[in-house]
């Protein structure tokens, strides 16, 4: 049997340019096309910029709102008289301090305390005053707030208050007074309110007050520091006006007990 032979044909294409070339060539003709597909990137305008700033503003102002904070403070030996947004008014006593949220205050209306402040709420949203582990809410009404170191209590001169804290809460009418007592607040009756805010006046009552607390307080109010030379484990029961003079304050404090006290 005779074995077919088989031509093997190859062509070869006549080019007289480069791969490359030919490329250029192609494209080249793509761009001289009239009806090539022209894109242009759309510029932004002054108004897309202009929205997204207002954009922008929009949502920082709620953040900037709820975050600026403004503080009231009356130093040691003063008083200080605050009105709030609302018109409510606050006296602070001596060595204390307020703060709240201006921006935020339509929202909500809460106050945090330091030490000792009187408040004449005026008739509106819940109004909050925050005092540690403490909270005293109101409507419309005025009470005394005393919160210093371990010692805390809430009196209710106009209006209603409630007074709570983990432990519970209790409600305050005229004459009422809240305060801590084996580890839960308690409500008590008082026989005159307005003498929890003598202060105001610049008068000091004190009944069966211990009398570190009594020497404390003096200290506040004159802003001295009194060197104490002897036990104090003593109760003293008395008043003094801040327009006497602070030495005579405290002979006349000290004299029951043979105790003399000393302005550094």
């Amino acid at each position: 049997m005779k074995k077919m032979e088989t031509d093997h044909i190859k062509i070869t294409p006549e080019w007289s340019q480069c791969k490359e070339e030919v490329w250029d060539h192609v494209f080249a003709k793509l761009e001289d096309d009239p009806r090539a597909i022209n894109i242009t990137p759309r510029k932004k305008t002054v108004w897309f910029y202009a929205v997204a700033s207002i954009a922008a503003v929009a949502l920082l102002i709620p953040f900037i709102a709820f975050f600026y904070t403004k503080s009231e403070v009356a130093e040691r030996g003063s008083h200080l008289a605050v009105i709030l947004p609302d018109r409510s008014k606050v006296n602070l006593n001596a060595d204390s301090k307020i703060s709240y949220k201006p921006l935020w205050w339509f929202v909500a209306r809460d106050v945090k305390l330091t030490g000792e402040a009187y408040f004449e709420v005026e008739k509106g949203s819940t109004f909050n005053v925050r005092s540690g582990e403490y909270t005293v809410s109101v409507l419309g009404t005025s009470f005394n707030v005393f919160s210093r170191a371990d010692k805390f209590n809430v009196t209710c001169l106009t209006g209603k208050v409630n007074v709570s804290d983990k432990s519970g809460g209790v409600i305050l009418t005229p004459n009422m007074q809240a305060l801590r007592s084996d580890g839960k607040l308690i409500a008590d009756i008082i026989e005159d309110a307005n003498e929890s805010v003598n202060w105001k006046q610049g008068k000091f009552v004190f009944v069966s007050v211990p009398l570190q607390e009594v020497i404390q307080e003096i200290e506040r109010q004159y802003d001295i520091e009194v060197i104490r030379n002897s036990t104090m484990d003593y109760s003293y029961s008395g008043n003094f006006t801040k327009t006497n003079d602070p030495n005579d304050v405290l002979k006349i404090v000290g004299s029951p007990f043979g105790i003399e006290f000393k302005i550094k």
